[in-house]
């Protein structure tokens, strides 16, 4: 079961005619329901719940209409070695509620936004897939801006979005999530360039900053099960964390990884370090004042965000990167959002 049912539905004035708010409304009854005009500025209405709050993220589900464009450049590094991406903007927002989560930073309140024209959506896509990937590779990322599949159940979006992807075998679709139980919401017998990844972290470091998300095993439980259905997995150590006894933290994540996943329906491992923008650090540190993470060696890089200071950065690459190898010589492991001479540095 995914560890999130809202109590509160805030519908957008230009969204409550939309046959998937009907559908979505009819599911959720015994919740309250209140129209708002626009949920980018959630301060100015009347409302029970507002601002960037746990309380808001675990009982409240914006319901509103999005006037696109829906799919968008992934803000990856220039020198990026991966091909080219994008991601799509179903939703925004998440009902986790990880205390490092850039999310914080991006949006003015803590709600889940669904985008219910989701018909505008899918014919997007449907015409970026024809134009952008019938010969090159090209990856659609869902869960850039939101948990991929934290609002499948209510959304439907992946199971509708599957099928475009079924006869363009350059393309293809990561759902990225740390929510379990998605095996129950996805269709059966996959096209085999659809990828459900999970982010990991060790099970210290769970219980230090994502205590209100599933653990680490029930994901890899998740993840064994969506294998199992035929779906490739994606393990996605990012952000990966420098804490007081991280190298055994991640050597012990890596073996239960290989204990529970069988590593040829493992699509790819990425790893990117902790990293942050200056505009997410007040909003940690007011709601989370004794979260530890900020007090690392932090330099800022040309993107403007805030890295580990460079030898720390190669070091904790390299330690993840021995440790899977250990398992899988074979493993696609890629960086994420980092230059062309770091990847030299970890991989060369």
């Amino acid at each position: 079961m995914l560890p999130y049912r809202p109590i509160h539905v805030y519908v957008e004035s230009e969204a409550r005619n939309a046959p998937l708010t009907k559908r979505i409304l009819g599911s959720l009854s015994g919740c309250s329901v209140s129209e708002i005009r626009d949920h980018r500025r959630l301060e100015e209405e009347h409302v029970p719940f507002k601002g960037y709050t746990a309380d808001i993220k675990r009982r409240v589900l914006i319901l509103a209409h999005h006037p696109g464009p829906w799919i968008r450049p992934f803000p990856g590094s220039t020198e990026s070695l991966a091909p080219t991406e994008y991601y799509v903007a179903h939703a925004n927002g998440c009902p986790l509620d990880c205390e490092y989560c850039f999310l914080q930073g991006y949006f003015d309140h803590g709600a889940s936004v669904l985008f219910v024209n989701q018909e505008d959506l899918l014919h997007e896509l449907a015409g970026h897939l024809a134009e952008s990937a019938p010969n090159r590779p090209v990856v659609y990322h869902a869960g850039e801006l939101s948990d991929g599949l934290a609002l499948e159940r209510w959304s439907g979006f992946a199971s509708a979005a599957i099928p475009l992807f079924e006869d363009v075998p350059h393309a293809r679709l990561e759902l990225r999530t740390k929510c379990v139980g998605v095996e129950d919401l996805l269709p059966e017998r996959p096209p085999s360039n659809i990828t459900v990844s999970w982010t990991l972290t060790p099970w210290e470091a769970w219980k230090r900053y994502e205590s209100r998300t599933p653990d680490p095993m029930a994901r890899l439980r998740s993840a064994r099960a969506c294998q199992e259905m035929g779906y490739p997995v994606g393990i996605r150590l990012d952000p990966a964390l420098i804490y007081p006894g991280w190298r055994a933290g991640y050597a012990d994540l890596v073996e239960q990884i290989y204990e529970l996943l069988h590593p040829e329906g493992i699509e790819s491992i990425v790893i990117g370090g902790f990293r942050y923008s200056a505009m997410v650090v007040d909003r940690i540190r007011e709601r989370f004042p004794s979260n530890r993470l900020l007090l690392q060696e932090f330099v800022r890089c040309p993107d403007g965000k805030f890295r580990y200071f460079r030898p720390l950065r190669v070091s904790l690459y390299r330690e993840l990167v021995k440790r899977v190898r250990k398992y899988d010589a074979e493993a696609r492991i890629l960086l994420c959002m980092e230059t062309d001479q770091i990847h030299k540095d970890v991989f060369l």
